[in-house]
């Protein structure tokens, strides 16, 4: 239970294993971008982004981002911004729309 695993063996095992594996994981941290600065986390694919920040903001960018659920899909928030291109719209906690401009 207090072994330790010989950290040769175990090195050797990951770097002689599926190359397809580890081609797949470069790509994928190729995609990851970190900002030290401020500890946000970027996912690039393409035309699309995910941004995670320390303090809690996610961002989802993308051409079109389509929303599917086999029951219902729910927004909790104190405020949720819907930006149409033309009008900026928020819902209040009542569920009452206002247009912001």
């Amino acid at each position: 239970m207090t072994e330790i695993p010989d950290r040769k063996t175990y090195a050797s095992r990951q770097t002689l294993g599926d190359m397809n594996a580890w081609k797949k994981m470069m790509a994928l941290a190729a995609m990851i971008e970190i900002d030290q600065a401020t500890g946000a986390m970027t996912n690039r694919n393409g035309k699309s982004s995910l941004v995670l920040r320390l303090d809690g903001r996610v961002t989802v960018r993308g051409v079109r981002i389509p929303q599917t659920a086999e029951r219902h899909i729910s927004l909790e928030a104190a405020m949720v911004d819907l930006n149409s291109g033309v009008a900026t719209w928020e819902i209040d906690n009542r569920g009452q729309f206002a247009e912001l401009g």
